[in-house]
């Protein structure tokens, strides 16, 4: 007869089974699967929040690299803008006198306005007249042809007489000077002078007279004058011009004497210039120093 597994409520076991064997199987199933559940659990939430904070990195980065983006791209949208603020403005004309309406003459590689060019030209003009017209000539000393008289001043007149004449002809530096009637007491000094007119216009010098002297005796002066009054001066040319100068050498010596000649400083008198035959126009009258370089004794 067959044996019968036991049954619970009717059911039957399948034949070989172990019930509580199969019990055993299904209570470690059970277990298993809880803790493979549970592993799968706390590797899938390891995953997630990974690449969670991978994701949120990468959303910080794409930002940043959108601001940058952003204001290099609002930069150049501010420079084209700067670009075309300035090709929109118009350029501003620089005033020059090529500008300026009006005929103009070239001059190099400019235009000159007409009456800026004739103005100019007239200043030129002007300026070069009045160097014609009022600068004097210059006067250089010459030393080899200057010389001291000899000539006895009382061979013909008396001392009065001598200083009418003196008064009328000369400029008259100190009356008390002509004092003694010896005539070795006083000498005629020949200062001669290189005259340099530099003007288009002929030049005239009536006179001359003492305008300084560095001497320590100037009263030993009697008189200062030209030798040949009226000495006339062509244009563009050198003339030789003479000062006669009269000294009382009274007890002077020749050091004395030529210190007086080296500290004269002579001007000219009514100087002019001759513009036409009947215009004449002054000249500035000219100071004329004696060189230290001439020397002359006494005797």
């Amino acid at each position: 007869m067959a044996k019968k597994n036991p049954s619970m409520g009717g059911l039957e076991m399948p034949t070989g089974m172990d019930v509580n064997q199969e019990l055993g199987r299904q209570l470690i199933g059970d277990s298993f699967g809880k803790d493979a559940s549970r592993i799968t659990n706390q590797v899938n939430m390891l995953a997630n929040s990974s690449f969670a904070s991978a994701s949120s990195k990468y959303s910080g980065i794409e930002k940043i690299d959108n601001l940058a983006n952003a204001k290099a791209k609002a930069k150049h949208e501010e420079d084209v803008d700067f670009m075309k603020s300035i090709a929109k403005k118009p350029v501003a004309v620089r005033k020059t006198i090529d500008n300026k309406p009006g005929p103009k003459v070239k001059i190099g590689s400019r235009y000159i306005p007409l009456g800026k060019f004739i103005a100019v030209c007239l200043i030129i003009v002007g300026v070069l007249a009045s160097f014609a017209l009022f600068v004097p000539p210059i006067f250089l000393t010459n030393i080899g042809d200057s010389y001291v008289g000899d000539r006895n001043i009382f061979a013909t007149k008396s001392i009065n007489e001598l200083r009418v004449e003196y008064a009328d002809k000369y400029s008259m530096e100190d009356n008390n000077a002509l004092k003694s009637e010896r005539a070795e007491n006083y000498r005629e000094v020949f200062v001669k002078f290189d005259a340099i007119n530099m003007s288009v216009f002929q030049t005239k010098v009536p006179q001359f007279k003492l305008l300084a002297s560095q001497s320590k005796s100037p009263d030993r002066i009697v008189y200062v004058g030209a030798e040949n009054p009226h000495a006339t001066m062509q244009p563009f040319s050198k003339t030789e011009i003479t000062v006669k100068v009269l000294i009382n050498v009274e007890d002077m010596t020749d050091s004395d004497f030529r210190d007086l000649l080296q500290g004269m400083v002579f001007c000219t008198v009514d100087m002019d210039r001759k513009v036409s035959k009947s215009v004449s126009c002054p000249c500035i009258p000219a100071a004329i120093f004696v060189s230290d370089d001439l020397v002359l004794t006494i005797n």
